[in-house]
């Protein structure tokens, strides 16, 4: 698998240079971009690919479930970087369905270390409990969870 990767990676250079040569050299100038990306760490698509947006035009952070926790050291210096520092002009936090982050936090089983982490869904779930618990089809109910969830992280 590893060779897979070296051998794209190579091949990825090689295109960018043939394109263009001073590609590698622009980037290492610095970056200044306008918005700063939160998202899922889920692997199905990339924050470049999902905007159309090229490297150096976006800065991204990803994590489990596309979280913004007052508490959470990374997230804080992420931010803190982003505004104090690139300056950027918009914060752009992107949640998804099927987010396996938020179907965790559904199970009542524990979750080792994650469930510190998954709290803070558990606890949207919590304060929507009966809307939730009306809903019928799991599916359904999950999905409107991910809504919730993407609506709170202006709250926690």
């Amino acid at each position: 698998m590893f060779e897979k990767i070296f051998k794209n990676n190579e091949k990825w250079v090689a295109e960018k240079r043939s394109t263009d040569p001073e590609y590698f050299e622009k980037l290492s100038r610095g970056q200044h971009p306008e918005y700063l990306y939160i998202g899922c760490s889920d692997s199905r698509v990339t924050a470049e690919d999902l905007m159309g947006v090229q490297p150096g035009e976006v800065f991204i952070h990803r994590n489990i479930a596309n979280m913004v926790i007052s508490i959470d050291m990374n997230i804080m210096s992420v931010l803190n970087y982003a505004v104090r520092h690139l300056k950027v002009k918009q914060i752009i936090v992107c949640g998804h369905y099927s987010c396996g982050g938020v179907k965790a936090a559904m199970q009542s089983e524990d979750m080792g270390i994650l469930n510190p982490w998954l709290r803070n869904i558990r606890d949207v779930y919590r304060l929507h409990k009966e809307e939730l618990n009306g809903i019928q089809e799991e599916e359904k109910r999950y999905n409107r969870l991910i809504e919730l969830k993407c609506r709170s992280n202006v709250l926690i």
